[in-house]
């Protein structure tokens, strides 16, 4: 029986001594194989996101692609391939670290579409422009537009900071109108247009001497009227003042004003001063209608006409228009009353008739002076109804203070 062992135990070993192996290859995807750090897709290999399959060989095991296909992280194949760690793609496979994409692959830093780094195609002063764009800080119409200062365009053209422009708009500083308009040539053509407030009391002539002695010297006061009233040192001026005229008779062919004497005030003296071409028109006028109690709708109506007379002469004549000097003369209980109901409409009024080529102004000289105490006798008139010399000089401010408002002159 023994020796029936034996034997069978001889035949055993001379078996296995003839069976082939079965130990796992030493280079289908084990540590260090074809592919592994440095293989055939090492650093700067031909193709970005490692070799052109799979992982370690040609068919790892765990199938062509194995795990992650070819685009997986870090090369053909995630670590561990189709099989858990150990099976045919264990670490250092086809994805060992340095596989196809390692650093300086063809995505790497710097490569042919870099991560929009500095220098790239889209970069900071690349094909498209960096800070700033086809519409910047002051396009095609920034700070200052058509009219304002910088002309046609401010800091800044059609790009911004690294774009075709130079610093500087088409225009530089100064556009086509400066303030109070365009620049203007010659003197200012004023006139001041009234009844005896604008003819015998000092306003003209104060109003006259605080623009120039304020620095603005560039006008001259026009009209076929003198003032020439003793008011200190200032200078006599021309005017278009006429005592006792009603505006409402300006729109008249005759007018005859009870107490005055004569004819006062017709539509051929309106016509002729407006001849006279005045650039800016001074209008304090109303007085001796609101003494009259003339309606405020046909005082307005009045002004209204003087305004067109004037346009027709010069489309371009700018009216500065005075809500009226209070009125309290002995014997006319209703004269302030009729006066300030005229003053509260001059606003829209003057609003409805502006326009944009001969705008009207509205300057309350009537609140320069104090209306319940402007009586005969008092602070600022002798009789209720012409300002003093100090009560003129408080209608020369308010006036002073209305032109310089808009530039003028």
């Amino acid at each position: 029986m023994s020796s029936n062992i034996a034997r069978q135990l001889f035949v055993a070993i001379g078996l296995l001594s003839l069976a082939p192996g079965c130990s796992e290859p030493a280079n289908q995807a084990g540590s260090g194989g074809a592919p592994g750090s440095g293989g055939a897709t090492q650093t700067g290999g031909t193709t970005s996101s490692g070799a052109g399959v799979a992982t370690g060989g040609t068919t790892s095991s765990g199938g062509s692609p194995g795990a992650g296909g070819a685009t997986a992280s870090g090369g053909a194949t995630s670590s561990g391939g189709t099989t858990a760690s150990g099976g045919s793609q264990a670490a250092g496979g086809a994805s060992a670290t340095g596989g196809a994409p390692s650093t300086g692959g063809v995505t790497a830093t710097g490569g042919t579409t870099s991560s929009t780094s500095a220098g790239g195609r889209t970069g900071a002063g690349g094909t498209t422009v960096g800070t700033g764009g086809s519409s910047h800080t002051g396009g095609a119409k920034a700070t200052g537009g058509a009219t304002a200062s910088g002309g046609v365009t401010a800091t800044g053209s059609t790009l911004a900071t690294g774009g075709t422009r130079t610093t500087g708009g088409a225009s530089g500083t100064g556009g086509a109108t400066g303030t109070g308009g365009a620049t203007h040539a010659g003197k200012w053509q004023i006139m001041p247009l009234g009844d005896s407030i604008t003819e015998t009391t000092c306003y003209p002539k104060l109003l006259s001497q605080e623009l120039v002695d304020k620095g603005h010297a560039n006008f001259t006061f026009i009209g076929t009227s003198l003032n020439n009233q003793g008011c200190g040192t200032a200078p006599n001026v021309q005017t278009e003042g006429h005592g006792c005229y009603l505006v409402t008779n300006l729109l008249k062919d005759v007018a005859t004003v009870t107490g005055c004497g004569g004819t006062k005030g017709s539509l051929a003296e309106l016509r002729a001063w407006a001849a006279e071409k005045p650039e800016v028109v001074l209008m304090e006028y109303g007085t001796n209608d609101a003494w009259s109690s003339i309606a405020t709708s046909e005082i307005l109506r009045a002004y209204s006409g003087v305004v067109d007379e004037f346009r027709a002469q010069s489309p371009g004549v700018i009216f500065f228009v005075a809500q009226i000097t209070p009125l309290n003369p002995s014997g006319c209980s209703t004269c302030e009353a009729n006066v300030e109901a005229l003053n509260a409409q001059i606003p829209a009024w003057a609003s409805g008739k502006s326009t944009a080529a001969s705008p009207i102004h509205v300057v309350n000289v009537w609140a320069s002076l104090p209306a319940a105490t402007y009586t005969p006798n008092s602070t600022y008139t002798s009789d209720g109804c012409h300002p003093n010399a100090a009560g003129s000089q408080k209608m020369a401010d308010a006036w002073y203070a209305g032109l310089i408002a808009q530039g003028i002159p």
